[in-house]
């Protein structure tokens, strides 16, 4: 049986994992990086997105709306104005 500060570790843990998910496909989404970019940074620290960049038909509005609920959560409102911005465009 895990002892409560494991199951908080865990915890934490798995909120890093999502964050650095979600600023990853931030990024990405933005243009602020690119995949090949982030290719080279999995050599070294390993990333995740919350899409598929292969995926010829990837829903971008939904993709957007993922990440403005999650940055809305952590209280980041710049990155949600970028986000914003970018649905715009897409309309």
């Amino acid at each position: 049986m895990k002892k409560p500060l494991d199951k908080l570790d865990d915890y934490y843990y798995k909120e890093e994992i999502i964050n650095n998910t979600m600023h990853y496909s931030y990024l990405l989404i933005t243009n602020q990086i690119t995949f090949d970019e982030l290719l080279d940074i999995q050599s070294t620290e390993g990333f995740g997105l919350i899409f598929d960049p292969y995926d010829p038909d990837i829903d971008e509005h939904n993709i957007i709306d993922t990440l403005l609920d999650h940055f809305i959560h952590l209280e980041e409102y710049e990155k949600c104005q970028d986000l914003i911005d970018i649905k715009k465009e897409k309309k």
